[in-house]
């Protein structure tokens, strides 16, 4: 899968958000060089990174793998999940984060509640984008998009041709390239 991965980090390097079409065993491996390659040290303050995830344990998952993957570059990683405490969430983002990883929901109420802001942030991370939208994600993640500076996007998703992913890409992904992984593992 190097590959998949290198051709993604080309795309967003050069300035264009991905759609990436692939399975989540696929792309999870990849996702601290995404991370790395936008905050590539920490710096206090305001989010480089937002990876929406569509549940709690998506979310505690993913945030093991780049706490584990990016250790040594000692960043900030908080988790922010729909069952925990929304209070002590919101004050561990006030003390500064170089990347949130959590549920698309608790990421999108943190952001109106004025929980972080979006001024600095280098990449939106959106994975199984086709079941988030399927399970009424969609408008948290329009609102957010609405929000972003201008940074690269990464949406993955199993699914390319619905209507409503396509419908948001149209919106809000733009310029952007298609990077598929095929039946044969080939890009």
């Amino acid at each position: 899968m190097e590959s998949y991965e290198h051709e993604i980090l080309k795309k967003l390097k050069s300035g264009i958000s991905v759609i990436g079409i692939s399975k989540p065993e696929e792309y999870i491996p990849a996702i601290p060089n995404f991370i790395k390659a936008f905050v590539p040290q920490a710096e206090e303050g305001s989010p480089r990174a937002l990876v929406l995830c569509l549940t709690d344990d998506d979310a505690k998952s993913i945030h093991e793998v780049l706490e584990k993957a990016t250790k040594e570059i000692d960043l900030t990683i908080d988790l922010v999940f729909d069952k925990g405490s929304k209070l002590k969430q919101r004050n561990d983002l006030f003390d500064g984060t170089e990347v949130i990883v959590g549920t698309t929901k608790r990421i999108c109420e943190l952001y109106f509640q004025n929980g972080f802001n979006v001024g600095k942030l280098k990449l939106f991370i959106v994975l199984q984008m086709d079941e988030q939208i399927s399970k009424g994600m969609k408008g948290f993640i329009a609102r957010l998009a609405e929000s972003l500076p201008k940074c690269r996007q990464l949406i993955f998703t199993q699914h390319p041709k619905e209507e409503r992913f396509i419908d948001y890409v149209q919106q809000f992904v733009s310029p952007s390239a298609t990077v598929e992984v095929k039946e044969d593992n080939s890009i």
